[in-house]
């Protein structure tokens, strides 16, 4: 009788991921918008500048790597006062590789705050980052993700996930100039009344070829009151095998941007619904 208490005990254990972040981290001193245009030369530059004091910021987060179509990041945006999300401000990348599901230590919702001190911001293709240089396979230093180990002295869980506090900006095609790239990407967006160009075709299919491999796969979104944008689906993505739907949608998810293009990337396939 023993052992089987014992073994009931063991069952019901549940892992924290609050061993994994922060205990304390002081209140914020700037916002992310503030961040950002501090060091808009240097994103824009793609290039990278360490943060050597105790910068503090706070966001929640909008995106993650729930279905394996964002890769090694989280996307977070400030709250306004009425404690939703400020739709008119854009967000920053958070990169953090080390883990198999950020998704479970940072859900959709959860508000945190970074301490920036030891670590570095930057560009990505232009798309504000915060992260750590990295060598790539041409020997160049990028702008790439933190370890692992710093969300355990830079990054604190704010309270509980409020999904319930994401509100997506509504996105027409006169948002999507040149001029306006820096003020909405990253942001957590909605596209009413849209078409998807290649309907019928899988989102993504990774295609082999002789020492190139395909990654990732785009598609044209024609928007209801004209113009355009990429959809960037990973070949990771657990939804690549899916079929694009036909007729007009209404899609979610992350505007982002590699130099000077718009893209979007639907956190999961919850994000492609049927237009009302």
């Amino acid at each position: 009788m023993l052992a089987a208490s014992c073994m009931n005990d063991f069952d019901t254990i549940e892992v924290s991921t609050d061993i994994y972040t922060a205990d304390s981290i002081d209140a914020p001193t700037t916002t992310i918008s503030s961040l950002v245009s501090k060091y808009s030369s240097t994103i824009g530059n793609s290039s990278y500048q360490e943060i050597t004091n105790d910068v503090i910021i706070e966001g929640v987060v909008t995106g993650n790597d729930i279905s394996g179509n964002i890769y090694q990041q989280v996307y977070i945006q400030q709250l306004g006062a009425d404690g939703m999300v400020d739709t008119e401000k854009a967000g920053i990348s958070v990169g953090i590789k080390g883990y198999g599901a950020l998704y479970a230590l940072f859900p959709v919702g959860q508000k945190l705050r970074i301490n920036l001190k030891g670590l570095y911001i930057g560009g990505y293709g232009a798309l504000p980052k915060i992260g750590q240089p990295y060598i790539n396979i041409n020997g160049a230093l990028r702008m790439g993700p933190m370890t692992a180990a710093y969300t355990k002295t830079n990054i604190m869980k704010v309270g509980e996930p409020n999904p319930s506090c994401l509100k997506a900006k509504k996105l027409r095609a006169s948002d999507l100039t040149s001029s306006n790239i820096d003020n909405i990407t990253p942001m957590f967006v909605c596209i009413e009344n849209c078409e998807i160009e290649d309907a019928g075709q899988p989102y993504a299919v990774t295609e082999y070829q002789e020492n190139n491999e395909t990654y990732s796969v785009e598609h044209k979104v024609k928007l209801n009151d004209g113009g355009s944008l990429v959809l960037y689906t990973s070949t990771s993505a657990t939804f690549a095998g899916d079929t694009i739907p036909s007729g007009k949608l209404t899609l979610y998810g992350i505007l982002s941007r590699y130099s000077t293009t718009y893209q979007l990337q639907l956190r999961s396939i919850d994000d492609v619904r049927k237009a009302e």
